[in-house]
């Protein structure tokens, strides 16, 4: 991740820190990760682009110790303030300050959309995993040019958004990073305008143009736009993959 990308990443996040964190809350809890992860009692859990802790929170009963790892200290402010027990790290996802094979589970979640290039980090998560690797991210189709409309609308969005991608091209990536998959879940859900973008966390003019992108290119993105009530809603995928070091 280039310096430019860097500050793109923390300036939105530091902006948004606190209405993230509420727009975000519960957003994994259909997902059953835990059970998904196979964490022992007892073990070490550490989220790299971990933000306000909203994912590494639902490790809280099973972990003895949870890391919420990220570039903004704003983000990690706003953790402490939720969950205070949790330690905390400032880091850059591609040189972590752990020892290699120190953790038993090494996550990610909803982060690798804002890598370009995610092939270090993954490198830098494998190395610090004693047990596994979790990745869990929002998912594109298989169908290029519907991942080109979708990734132009997450730009249009959010700035620090980098890349979507589909199923196959994670498992290319994780295999690349050395890394054998163990098992996977493709899951669907319904998600409205309302909590994709809350209102005071995201400018107007941005509003305006995302809404405009759907008006002319939402059948192109693959994400199933339609209109329920007043408001847009959308279809959103997510993948779950959980990796052995191989």
């Amino acid at each position: 991740m280039s310096e430019r990308s860097r500050d793109v990443l923390r300036s939105e996040f530091a902006r948004a820190a606190a209405t993230f964190a509420e727009r975000t809350k519960g957003r994994f809890d259909e997902l059953g990760v835990v059970e998904f992860a196979d964490v022992e009692p007892g073990g070490t859990v550490a989220e790299v682009g971990a933000g306000t802790g909203n994912f590494l929170q639902l490790f809280g009963g099973t972990a003895a110790f949870s890391i919420a790892i990220d570039l903004t200290p704003a983000m990690l402010a706003e953790a402490r303030s939720r969950f205070p027990d949790m330690g905390l790290l400032v880091a850059d996802g591609i040189a972590l300050p752990l020892k290699s094979r120190s953790v038993d589970l090494v996550a990610c979640a909803q982060m690798l959309h804002h890598v370009s290039e995610p092939l270090p980090l993954l490198k830098e998560m494998r190395r610090i995993a004693r047990g596994r690797v979790l990745v869990v991210d929002q998912v594109a189709t298989e169908n290029y040019e519907q991942t080109r409309f979708m990734n132009e609308l997450e730009i249009a969005r959010d700035p620090s958004h980098a890349v979507s991608r589909s199923p196959s091209a994670f498992r290319v990536l994780l295999r690349a990073a050395g890394l054998e998959i163990v098992k996977e879940k493709l899951s669907e859900s319904t998600q409205r305008m309302s909590t994709w973008m809350a209102p005071g966390e995201f400018p107007p003019e941005r509003f305006a143009a995302v809404e405009g992108f759907i008006e002319r290119f939402g059948p192109e993105t693959g994400m199933d736009f339609r209109r329920e009530g007043d408001e847009w809603a959308f279809t959103r995928r997510r993948a779950m993959f959980l990796c052995e070091r191989g």
